[in-house]
């Protein structure tokens, strides 16, 4: 019995001790509430790619030729166009006129469809341009070789009598005729300054030579080009100056077949009849362009004229690659004094075939 006691109190004991130890133990601590998540901010819109810069390029009748042998004027000016797209990444559109009827609709064609910058290659486009720059004053425009009065239109012209000047010189120094022949295509005031420009010059080496000159009515015909310089060329006339776009390929043709001189134009034509091309009357259309999409790029356009003459390499003459060497040393010589002294304003070369009959070098 007393043994029972015993243990029932040890019992008790236990887990009074128990109890107390329970009692006395640290409180677990309530998980802290979760923290609510931040709202997700909302996706700012992504922002819209900038347009893409785009440039067009229009023809006159001229249009582009179909080998790099035979480029001309309007080549050059595509030439300028494939160089923006490479160098500036800007997208690039051609477009080739059939006649002067398509030149306005052209026009606005490019700029409804948001062109940046539109640049018509040729006199031809004055009135089109005229009439189309300010129904689209947003929109640049660039005409070479004439002059529109607008805020938004770049004239780049050039001094075509000055580069004519020099190679009429170097028709001169080698005729044995005395005789020299001049093809223009359509007659205006532009061809013109081709034609005074090589009257001068030829009078500055020989103030006797004669001069015969013709039209062909067209910058696309070169049968007629090949017609008219062959008639010339029956005149006595032994080196011929072609200033006809397309038409003075059938000029390089008729030198080639009777053995004697023609000159190209615009572009370096040497090449195209190795040794009957004297030389080219080069002028630097793809620069001009080039300048004129680059400014408009870069937001620095501004209406206005440019000129592109000798002091800025705007025009000139080739190497004469193939026909150098039968070129008295001399006469090169004299030919590059004529184009220091044009640069410096000695020569002031004439632009009218009536200036350019009384000509006479300056002391």
């Amino acid at each position: 019995m007393k043994t029972m006691r015993k243990l029932s109190i040890i019992a008790s004991i236990v887990l009074v001790f128990a109890f107390v130890l329970a009692s006395c133990a640290p409180k677990a601590e309530a998980a802290a509430p979760a923290e609510e998540a931040a709202p997700a901010e909302e996706a700012a819109p992504a922002e819209e790619a900038a347009p893409a810069f785009k440039a067009a390029m229009i023809t006159d009748l001229g249009g582009l030729s179909t080998s790099e042998e035979t480029k001309g004027f309007s080549d050059l000016g595509w030439d300028a166009f494939k160089k923006a797209k490479e160098d500036l990444g800007i997208e690039t559109t051609l477009i080739e006129s059939k006649e002067l009827a398509d030149l306005e609709p052209n026009l606005r064609k490019m700029a409804d469809e948001g062109y940046n910058i539109i640049v018509g290659v040729g006199y031809l486009f004055t009135d089109a341009i005229a009439a189309v720059a300010p129904d689209y004053p947003d929109t640049k425009f660039a005409i070479v070789d004439s002059v529109v009065d607008s805020p938004n239109v770049m004239s780049l012209t050039f001094a075509e009598e000055q580069g004519s000047f020099l190679v009429g010189a170097l028709a001169a120094g080698m005729s044995k005729s005395g005789t020299i022949g001049f093809v223009g295509g359509m007659e205006s005031a532009l061809i013109e300054k081709f034609e005074a420009g090589y009257i001068a010059g030829a009078r500055a080496i020989n103030p006797d030579i004669k001069v015969v000159s013709g039209y062909t009515g067209s910058f696309s015909d070169v049968a007629a080009g090949k017609e008219l310089t062959l008639t010339q060329y029956g005149q006595g006339a032994d080196v011929v100056y072609a200033a006809a776009g397309a038409c003075g390929l059938g000029t390089i043709e008729a030198a080639k077949e009777k053995g004697f001189w023609a000159i190209g134009v615009d572009t370096n034509q040497d090449a195209v009849a190795p040794g009957s091309v004297l030389t080219s009357m080069l002028k630097h259309v793809e620069v001009a362009v080039y300048d004129a999409i680059k400014e408009a790029y870069d937001g620095t356009f501004a209406g206005g004229v440019k000129v592109y003459d000798l002091k800025v390499d705007g025009v000139g003459y080739s190497d004469m690659k193939y026909s150098v060497d039968k070129v008295p040393a001399e006469l090169i010589e004299k030919v590059n004094t004529f184009a220091d002294e044009i640069k410096s304003g000695k020569i002031v070369v004439p632009t009218t075939r009536d200036e350019a009959n009384a000509f006479v070098l300056p002391e």
